[in-house]
């Protein structure tokens, strides 16, 4: 079986799989299934397949075909340019979070400060500002041990973990933090109401509700993390959470205590308000 047809056989069971995105995928699915770049196969189209690799991209592609998340099956996805490892039980990093991290990234003081991330999950956020800003040093918290061990992985890989405190964390309160202590506190928490969770993606359903049911009116722990903001981060400190849509970012901007001033609302990718910031004042 050359490439092309591998590819064009995968394509189609991928959507009548009901996969948003058969041909990306497929091109991703290949490549590691094969071991080789995507830009090689698409090149070299005859490029024939091993036994092996026939055996490996069946195995990927029965298992995604069940809607199992890709970035469950292949172990490891990239964010903000590195490669995290991503097994079950832990939320996976989506392109919409890189926000985050660039307007967090632009709110770290020159010399770096000390920052919250609270749900780190992965550990996605706290590493990336760690690596691009290599004088700041991060406490990263999460109520899910799993979801810990695998941030201190990530860490660890990318030589951040001796400027990273891991916290096992079940509300922003337990943490160990000084009064006005934090330059910056943000924050990807769960924020979907529980009366949509049914409602889910089914690869979504995949991933831990600990870390996507964010209570009635999805805005538990952003209460929780605005009492903590105002406790925890010093004057002139920034405040920044990552919310679903631009009716929960209108419906924080309307909850916040007058502790903080609106430094911005920030459009995600697809144009949809996705990432709001605060200053304590």
């Amino acid at each position: 079986m050359t490439a092309a047809e591998a590819r064009r056989r995968l394509v189609r069971e991928l959507s009548a799989a009901g996969v948003l995105s058969p041909g990306l995928e497929a091109d991703v699915i290949l490549s590691v299934a094969c071991g080789v770049s995507s830009a090689l196969l698409r090149a070299r189209p005859d490029f024939e397949l091993t036994e092996e690799n026939v055996s490996e991209l069946a195995r990927i592609t029965g298992r995604r075909a069940r809607r199992e998340p890709l970035q469950y099956i292949l172990g490891s996805w990239e964010f903000y340019g590195r490669a995290l490892e991503t097994p079950p039980g832990v939320l996976i990093p989506r392109p919409e979070t890189e926000l985050l991290v660039e307007k967090a990234l632009e709110r770290l003081p020159p010399e770096g400060g000390v920052f919250l991330d609270w749900g780190t999950g992965s550990g996605c956020i706290a590493l990336s500002l760690l690596c691009e800003n290599a004088s700041a040093c991060a406490i990263a918290a999460d109520c899910n041990p799993r979801a810990l061990r695998v941030s201190w992985t990530n860490m660890k890989r990318w030589g951040v973990l001796r400027r990273c405190l891991l916290w096992h964390s079940r509300t922003p309160d337990d943490l160990p933090v000084s009064p006005a202590s934090l330059d910056m506190l943000v924050s990807n928490p769960p924020y979907i109401p529980t009366d949509r969770m049914n409602t889910l993606m089914e690869e979504v359903r995949y991933e831990p509700q600990s870390a996507l049911d964010g209570g009635i009116d999805g805005a538990d722990c952003y209460r929780r993390l605005f009492i903590a903001g105002e406790r925890m981060l010093r004057r002139g400190g920034s405040l920044l959470f990552e919310a679903g849509d631009g009716e929960q970012i209108a419906f924080l901007a309307g909850i916040a205590p007058e502790c903080f001033e609106l430094d911005g609302i920030f459009e995600d990718f697809s144009k949809s308000p996705r990432v709001i910031a605060w200053r304590r004042v």
